[in-house]
């Protein structure tokens, strides 16, 4: 479960950076176009070079001195890239010399931690590099020509990546599962942490919002069978995106803990109930393919059967993840011994994987129940991946299978192979 190395290619606008990830990827997968600022978030592709894994990813152009609108937003996403990656490509226009905005992000770079390569595009005739010494001015080591479109120099560039990666994680750890918690500012996430952890690891304060950084650590239950690298995340208010600044920056920070996680509590404030921020949080986690589980947070202040109301309604307004829900008090340590049993359900329901003949089968007395409308025949089925569990069903007219029959197939499944609070994936296929 450990992720490969993260090289981030970053830069001002319409320098090239698009093109150079679809020159390393081999294929079209970015958006290449000569206007300015196509690219808008961050995207993330595998890929490999000299047999070494790592993960690329494409930023929109930095403007370190934007400070609202949409240019400060997307230099907020190409900085969390920067703060996540191993690896950074600075890349920069040979057409245009070195601008401000070039000396700028070098300036933001050389507080990185992350090894940087200054990588010089549109350099298109290898027999005439010489415009690439006018980038020694940046202060970023030796200068790489390149040109993107053409494939010149490119794979000098990622020997130099690749000499610069570091090492994979001992096997022993690439298994540890992660486990975000994930939910709205001040409903105790840093409390809970640092409970679990037994250690003062996150800042805890009344202000709302005031946790702003992923803190990671490692829990483990009590007999030593389960294990998980603990991520914590900064609460995500209202309209956060829109908000800008740190707001904006924690919203990025816990879209990257779900992407990263296997599983993702979903921390609810029992005073409080479930709200709009929650259900947000929680298509989120669906959205990214993950796990979910509801925590109620604050049980030491409020009445006994709160609990069971509080189910009833996430039973009621999160009808397609279906989450298992359990209460605990951060404050006091009331019931957290239940969070990694609770963990360890999710990740198992996470990774089922089922033989074809046990699908094909139950998916026949499915049918054999409830029918599909009149004329269409499901003729096999069989499952196609886990983390999440995906299905594919083949049928002569897949088309006239409507939503609610997947639904069906779906939830049915979830009650047979307790897949609550797992995002199940169906596909319909042609069986021609």
């Amino acid at each position: 479960m450990s992720r490969p190395p993260l090289v981030a290619v970053v830069g001002a606008p319409n320098v090239g950076k698009s093109s150079l990830v679809n020159r390393i990827l081999r294929r079209r997968r970015a958006v290449v176009s000569e206007q300015p600022g196509t690219t808008r978030d961050r995207t993330y592709d595998r890929a490999e070079w000299a047999g070494r894994d790592f993960d690329l990813v494409d930023t929109g152009g930095m403007e370190p001195n934007a400070r609202m609108g949409l240019e400060a937003l997307v230099t907020l996403q190409a900085r969390v890239a920067v703060e996540e990656a191993d690896v950074i490509v600075h890349l920069v226009d040979a057409r245009t010399g070195p601008t401000d905005a070039d000396a700028a992000i070098a300036r933001e770079l050389r507080r990185a931690s992350a090894g940087v390569i200054l990588a010089v595009n549109k350099l298109d005739n290898p027999a005439d590099d010489s415009d690439r010494h006018l980038f020694h001015a940046l202060g970023e080591g030796e200068p790489h020509a390149v040109s993107a479109v053409h494939g010149i120099g490119v794979g000098d560039l990622l020997d130099v990546i690749v000499s610069l990666l570091p090492e994979v994680e001992p096997e022993e750890e690439a298994r540890l599962p992660r486990l975000a918690i994930v939910g709205r500012p001040n409903v105790g996430k840093s409390t809970l942490l640092n409970r679990l952890l037994g250690a003062e690891r996150a800042v805890v304060s009344e202000i709302a919002g005031t946790t702003t950084d992923a803190v990671a650590g490692e829990i483990t239950s009590e007999d030593g069978s389960e294990r998980y690298l603990l991520l914590d995340t900064a609460g995500v208010g209202r309209s956060s995106r829109k908000a800008g600044g740190v707001s904006y920056y924690s919203a990025l920070r816990t879209e990257e803990a779900v992407r990263r996680s296997d599983v993702s509590l979903l921390l609810v404030d029992a005073v409080e109930g479930l709200v709009a921020s929650d259900l947000r949080l929680a298509r989120q986690i669906e959205d990214a393919g993950r796990t979910c589980g509801v925590v109620v947070n604050k049980s030491d202040l409020v009445p006994a059967g709160r609990l069971r109301e509080i189910e009833n309604i996430v039973a009621a307004r999160m009808t397609d993840l279906r989450p298992p829900v359990i209460g605990i008090s951060a404050l006091t340590g009331a019931d957290i011994e239940h969070i990694i049993p609770l963990a360890a359900r999710l990740l198992r329901a996470y990774g089922l994987r089922l033989p074809t003949h046990e699908v094909a089968e139950f998916v026949n007395r499915l049918v054999g129940r409830s029918a599909p409308p009149k004329g269409v025949k499901i003729r096999y089925s069989t499952q196609t991946g886990t983390e999440p569990p995906a299905f594919l069903l083949f049928a002569n007219r897949p088309k006239d299978i409507p939503e609610s029959y997947r639904r069906y197939v779906e939830n049915s499944l979830r009650d047979r192979y307790d897949l609550y609070g797992v995002s199940v994936r169906i596909r319909v296929k042609s069986s021609r």
